[in-house]
């Protein structure tokens, strides 16, 4: 790869998205995002600042805790803060620069002279969203302002202060939306916005005398014809969770942005922005070509070695990037033209990038994982580990298929080349391969956390990216840009999400379900294969992330009543929810790789099937063998009960 961006714009042509795309370089509009231009840099400046600050903090505490053995103190204080900046206004810029994730495919039927309605009725609502946890905030950075942090005596109000700023900066770019549409939509979309607020209060009396599981029924019912009119899933999540409590009365609806805070107050979580802008510096910067010729220059003799190389490539990149989206776009656009001059027919391509992102779900330092471990009592380091083997069990099911297939398709072999040729690839891609051996290693070792591990692999990667384009910035100020969007829609959907599980918690969801399949018998095998289908099922309506949100806190409980280890079930739910997340019809991973590889969805979706096939099979290989999930912790050390 050279200097391309991580999907042409071009490329677009070929895919019908069902959900937003994820990179902000493909979505960004032309005009500037906010309504002029000064103010993008202004924002992005503040929360670029607040990535690299942290970024120096997180470094300069690995450096001081390894000379003295103790850490700066001030540390988690700046922490705090970063971590809100990049969720709360990195998540209005993503939403400013439509990088949300948002259901299309419903809206997609609807007639054309209907979608400005449709649009405007959405930007509504999310300014109601905004502008409510605005308001519900504001007393309490007022009750905060006397409260001072134990260190630095900051106050607390000042660490709070990004949530209000995200919230009103949601609200201003969404009535930058609406100014730039007709007024027609725009009156005729408040018009419906306030209808639905006033059903939902006239429907509270009724309500009110329902049980909590009664009210979460009407909640989910609510939320899921919200969700189809293309609202962004995090704004859904925040708007059920005020719903809930409005008509329960349980607490006073400042507990939304309140949980919403709690939910984005994670050490944990400063490593998502960290692994993203890793995986940008490394893919704007080239440094996926040398990692795919070693690959092909070992694997491309043997039969279907091109696809196959595929394969091994996603796997090792999985572990550098941690957004399978990221590792599609890169992959494919790396790969695209060898494949093409092996006479590799493009939706096989296609497919093969899909079930491969599938196999990388679990792969360190997968973007799920680190959720998963945030909002559950898991490791973080367990499941980290543990998804090393589960993804091989797959990436060997989709290897077999490409032998299988690669007569009848008639790919080409690989030139022959030589002992010193292929030497000559493992040391130009040998800086790339270190990295994702680093990561484990690290982490493994307990050399560092998670977070300190993915601090040390952007250095490592910025000095990889700046000796390869010989000292110039210029990628590191684009990677930077991606990841602030990014980052602030994952973080956004964590914080919203958060919420959002409590009340699941509070209406007593989980037990609900416990309590609805008792008619199982206690079977782990039919509770096992019902948990596959549903987490396919909501992979492909809510995307993978948010589908983890919802879905891991309420099924990891059941799965352990049922005597399934939480690692194994942890790695089904994942690998499920990428099922869903990556196959036709709605899963967006499906086309953003038909995208990268030029290839029409349709015939593209032929070709996927036999590949979905094995993927299904390699799902159940480890919901039903435990032991694929369980070996490398437990030969590690590390507890996976």
């Amino acid at each position: 790869m050279t200097n391309e961006p991580l999907a042409d714009t071009a490329d677009l042509e070929h895919a019908t998205p069902s959900t937003t795309i994820l990179h902000p370089s493909i979505n960004a509009p032309a005009r500037a995002w906010s309504g002029a231009r000064p103010l993008d840099l202004v924002l992005e400046g503040i929360v670029g600042a607040a990535i690299v600050v942290e970024l120096l903090v997180v470094l300069a505490n690995i450096g001081f805790r390894w000379i003295t053995g103790n850490s700066i103190i001030w540390s988690q204080e700046v922490s705090e803060m970063a971590i809100y900046v990049v969720a709360f206004m990195g998540g209005a810029i993503a939403y400013a620069r439509g990088a949300h994730m948002s259901i299309e495919f419903a809206v997609a039927k609807l007639p054309s002279a209907w979608r400005p309605f449709q649009q405007a009725l959405a930007e509504w609502l999310v300014f109601g969203i905004a502008a409510a946890s605005l308001v519900y905030f504001v007393p309490v950075l007022v009750d905060r302002a006397d409260e001072t942090t134990p260190v630095l005596h900051l106050s607390a109000s000042i660490i709070s202060l990004p949530f209000a700023i995200g919230m009103a900066m949601t609200a201003f770019f969404a009535v930058v939306r609406l100014v730039r549409m007709k007024v027609r939509a725009t009156l005729v979309g408040l018009g419906v916005a306030v209808a639905i607020i006033v059903l939902v209060a006239v429907l509270q009396p009724v309500l009110a005398l329902a049980s909590p599981e009664g009210q979460m029924a009407v909640v989910l019912v609510f939320l899921f014809v919200i969700l189809f009119l293309g609202v962004p899933i995090s704004f859904v999540l925040i708007l059920g969770s005020g719903v809930f409590v409005y008509w329960g009365g349980l607490s006073d609806l400042v507990a939304i942005p309140m949980g919403m805070q709690s939910g984005a107050n994670s050490f944990l979580l400063l490593a998502i922005p960290f692994f993203i802008l890793v995986g940008a510096l490394m893919s704007l910067a080239g440094l996926t070509a040398p990692l795919a010729r070693v690959i092909d220059a070992v694997l491309g003799r043997v039969r279907g070695g091109a696809l196959m190389a595929v394969v091994a490539t996603m796997y090792i990149f999985s572990g550098i990037s941690g957004s399978k989206v990221a590792d599609v776009a890169a992959v494919g656009t790396t790969m695209r033209d060898m494949l093409d001059e092996r006479k590799v027919p493009r939706p096989e391509t296609v497919a093969v990038l899909s079930a491969s992102a599938i196999m990388g779900e679990t792969v360190p330092p997968s973007l799920v994982l680190l959720v998963l471990g945030s909002i559950t009592s898991l490791s973080t380091t367990t499941l980290f580990i543990a998804g090393l083997v589960p993804a091989a069990v797959l990436g060997l099911c989709v290897l077999a298929l490409i032998f299988l297939r690669a007569r009848k398709l008639g790919i080409a072999p690989a030139p022959a080349t030589s002992a010193a040729e292929k030497g000559r690839s493992v040391l130009f891609a040998l800086p790339t391969l270190l990295l994702p051996v680093g990561l484990v290693v690290g982490i493994v070792a307990g050399l560092a956390t998670p977070t300190e591990v993915s601090a040390l692999a952007v250095a490592y990667g910025l000095v990889l990216a700046l000796i390869v384009r010989r000292g110039r910035l210029a990628v590191t100020g684009k990677a930077l840009r991606e990841t602030i969007t990014t980052a602030g829609m994952v973080l956004f959907i964590i914080a919203a999400a958060a919420p959002f599980a409590q009340t699941l918690a509070s209406a007593g969801v989980s037990q609900s379900i416990a309590d609805s399949l008792g008619g199982l018998s206690g079977s782990t095998v039919l509770f096992m294969l019902l948990s596959i289908v549903v987490l396919i099922v909501m992979g492909q309506l809510l995307e993978g992330m948010p589908a983890v949100l919802i879905f891991a806190p309420l099924l990891m409980p059941i799965a352990e009543q049922f005597g399934i280890n939480p690692v194994q079930f942890a790695m089904v739910l994942i690998i499920s929810m990428g099922i869903g997340s990556f196959a036709p019809p709605a899963g967006i991973g499906f086309y953003v790789a038909s995208a990268t590889g030029r290839a029409s969805v349709e015939e593209s979706v032929r070709h996927f099937l036999p590949y979905l096939a094995v993927l299904v099979v390699g799902v159940l290989l480890v919901a039903f063998v435990p032991w694929f999930s369980t070996v490398l912790p437990e030969l590690m050390g590390l507890s996976v009960g």
